[in-house]
């Protein structure tokens, strides 16, 4: 079996405004699809709502389909979910405002199971600047939100920063790693949510995580894209040293555009397949697609 550890999807998102259950639907990711790889884990993002809004169909996720699933915490909840043959599910914050860019919010979220954060998403709040905005960094209420989140034993994402907060971010993390659930390489691609070479070897040094984007619009700037260019972007960051670094947030039911003959999550085996035929080692695929990101909430989230 494949195993797979994805750290980004809309699919909570998608479930609120177009209704249909997590176990099955016709989006780009459900259980029954999902259960085809292991070991399985997934973070799965709150984003564009407060959190309780989107809360109570995760949680209704786990409760009706205990026999596909189980809420994860940390590494050795998704070692026990893998042993079971259930989905690791984890989850996610993406933007500050799903908890009104409150550390107090933040702890409520992270109370109910929230292992991950990230302040902004494209647009900029009280907390620092997104990629769309005007190009600030990190206010003084962004610090103490990071301090809180370090504090909580949360993972924090860079993902939809600017240069500026992501730079003020990576001083204020001293080190503990850090991640980027869903994004690509700018000398790649060049569009404002990729990563810098810059960005990418901090991200590197602090221990983090980088998790490759399968929207074509981050692959290949314009036109269709393909397992070669996903290919491409893995290639690049091994080139900066990623080996242990890099995996999988694959962006499914928070974009329209995938690779060539990716269609959800079931597809995912495809670039499995085409790492082996580009002679990756297997042991090296099987870091991308699982053990790179568990390793970071090993160390992160605790045991």
């Amino acid at each position: 079996m494949i195993p797979l550890f994805d750290a980004h999807c809309d699919t909570l998102y998608r479930l609120h405004t177009a209704g249909g259950a997590l176990r099955a639907n016709d989006g780009q990711y459900d259980l029954e699809r999902a259960v085809r790889f292991a070991p399985v884990a997934q973070f799965f993002a709150v984003w564009n709502r407060p959190f309780d809004t989107l809360y109570p169909i995760f949680k209704e996720s786990i409760e009706n389909n205990a026999d596909r699933m189980a809420l994860c915490l940390n590494a050795d909840d998704a070692l026990a979910a893998g042993e079971k043959g259930l989905l690791a599910a984890f989850l996610s914050l993406e933007g500050g405002e799903t908890v009104d860019c409150s550390p107090e919010q933040l702890e409520h979220a992270r109370r109910k199971g929230a292992r991950m954060v990230s302040l902004t998403w494209n647009h900029d709040n009280v907390l620092g600047g997104g990629v769309t905005g005007d190009g600030r960094g990190l206010s003084g209420a962004g610090r103490l939100f990071v301090k809180r989140a370090r504090e909580l034993s949360m993972l924090v994402d860079v993902s939809h920063l600017t240069e500026r907060s992501f730079w003020d971010l990576d001083e204020a993390m001293a080190g503990t790693p850090y991640i980027a659930s869903h994004s690509n390489a700018k000398a790649v691609c060049s569009h404002r949510r990729n990563l810098t070479d810059e960005q990418i070897r901090a991200v590197f040094r602090a221990d983090g995580f980088v998790g490759v984007n399968l929207y074509a619009a981050f692959l290949t700037g314009k036109g269709p894209a393909a397992w070669e260019h996903v290919f491409q972007h893995i290639e690049y960051f091994l080139s900066l040293d990623g080996a242990g670094h890099i995996g999988l947030g694959c962006d499914l039911d928070g974009c329209d555009d995938l690779p060539e003959g990716m269609r959800g999550i079931q597809d995912l085996g495809g670039l499995y397949n085409f790492l082996l035929r580009k002679n990756y080692h297997e042991t090296l695929i099987k870091d991308i697609f699982y053990e790179n990101l568990k390793r970071v909430v090993e160390r992160v989230c605790g045991m």
